[in-house]
């Protein structure tokens, strides 16, 4: 069924509401009253109002979008983009200023972050590209990947690492439901990692030395970088088999050529990053060489949940929480105030609830049979997915900080409404492109 085949919907009894996906809604609904319990006690409680403040408009937004076609998420996805790539240029222009980045736009009592905004932008935006042309080749990747490449570029400039990232990892997401292979997605990823491989394990080979911005930068190449060429170039072998064509042997080797050109230019490409940020994507691996400044975080957080032990210090008790210990303790950090003032148990049963809305998105991706409603239950879950294992992990000390929010229990306004616009868009489709007896 074509998205335009969609069922025709209206709401004509009480009982039709029980067609709704209420595992997803529930476990929604659940975080977010954990959420409101924990910002009670977070930095004694002032942000609580404020998260009040967006979540009655957000619930109202999202409830509308439920009575929306989704074929007119379809039809205005051009407008989407372009919307969202004009909000983001007058961030660059006119937008608020805070902790050294300009990412808001101020409207009075409010501000309204556009880099949210674009993560549900973007994922609309490539459904609608998608579903018309599904990826067969590399061609088709390169084209597809243009369509994240001005807004990735404008919320890096911001800068917002973390966001930056997430787009990589919706676009992955949708592009291997939209067709791409394995093989795809690994030469897709791997100047990512060789930029990672080359920047770990020992030296064996040193070629010189460069200087960039008055510093003396050695340019190496480490037994990590060699041993991921190697894995790249056997894996290309096997699948393309190169013998067979004058082609594929260029394909392939220019493949393995670009990569170990990223690789040994990884000095000059990591000093692009600001160095708090170069700081933030390294210090996870050694908290303690700083442990009064970048590296005071994740030692926090660690304290903080260890402290918490099985059953946790109580609602409104946490030791850390309560002394203002543990920073951005309501935002990025919040599930260190989980696993302090409510335990491993609290801690866990959060996780079962993500695992939840996870499952069930992916129940509505698999379902659906409309294939433009299918990738963006696809990309609504790379969002959610990676967001929630980079910050729990981080918080745990096991990935870098890169300052992704946790969907709805981190506070931010613009956050919780762009998370919640996602679940009732996803709530839309299951109620009109999946069988009513859904359970």
């Amino acid at each position: 069924m074509q998205v335009t085949d969609e069922r025709e919907f209206a709401v004509r009894r009480w009982s039709d509401l029980f067609d709704l996906d209420c595992y997803l809604l529930g476990a929604v609904l659940t975080i977010i009253t954990v959420s409101l319990m924990l910002l009670t006690s977070a930095a004694d409680g002032i942000y609580l109002s404020r998260q009040f403040l967006f979540l009655i408009p957000s619930l109202l937004i999202g409830i509308s979008v439920l009575f929306i076609r989704i074929d007119f998420w379809h039809r205005i996805a051009n407008v989407i983009y372009w919307i969202n790539i004009a909000l983001l240029l007058f961030v660059m222009v006119k937008g608020a200023t805070a902790m050294g980045a300009q990412r808001w736009i101020d409207l009075g009592p409010i501000r309204l972050q556009p880099s949210e905004i674009a993560k549900i932008s973007i994922i609309i935006c490539l459904a609608a590209w998608f579903s018309k042309k599904p990826i067969k080749n590399y061609y088709d990747i390169f084209i597809s990947f243009l369509i994240i490449g001005p807004p990735f570029l404008l919320i890096f400039k911001q800068p917002d690492l973390g966001t930056s990232l997430a787009f990589i990892a919706i676009y992955f997401g949708m592009a291997f439901w939209a067709g791409a292979t394995i093989t795809h997605l690994i030469v897709g990823i791997s100047p990512v990692v060789s930029l990672i491989a080359n920047s770990t394990g020992p030296v064996v080979l040193n070629v010189g030395t460069i200087q960039i911005h008055n510093r003396v930068v050695e340019l190496t190449i480490t037994q990590n970088f060699v041993y991921f060429l190697s894995f790249l170039l056997i894996w290309l072998v096997v699948n393309y088999k190169p013998w067979k064509s004058p082609w594929l042997v260029l394909s392939v080797s220019s493949i393995i050529f670009a990569n170990a050109i990223i690789g040994f230019v990884r000095p000059i490409l990591w000093n692009f990053l600001h160095t708090y940020q170069q700081k933030r994507l390294t210090i996870f691996l050694n908290p303690e060489s700083d442990p009064q400044g970048a590296g005071y975080h994740i030692i926090q957080s660690l304290l903080a949940i260890g402290n918490g032990g099985f059953f946790g210090y109580g609602w409104r008790n946490g030791k850390l929480t309560k002394g203002d210990y543990v920073p951005a303790q309501h935002t990025d950090f919040i599930f260190s105030s989980c696993g302090e003032e409510l335990g491993f148990i609290g801690a866990s049963f959060i996780v079962i609830m993500f695992a939840i809305v996870l499952y069930r998105i992916l129940y509505i991706a698999r379902n659906s049979n409309s294939k433009f409603a299918s990738l963006v239950a696809v990309g609504v879950f790379s969002f959610f997915a990676f967001h929630i294992f980079i910050n729990i992990g981080m918080t745990l000390g096991i990935m870098p900080i890169t300052g992704v929010p946790l969907p709805f229990l981190s506070y931010g306004g613009t956050a919780l409404l762009v998370d919640l616009f996602s679940v009732f868009l996803l709530l839309s489709i299951s109620w009109r492109t999946l069988p009513r007896k859904m359970f």
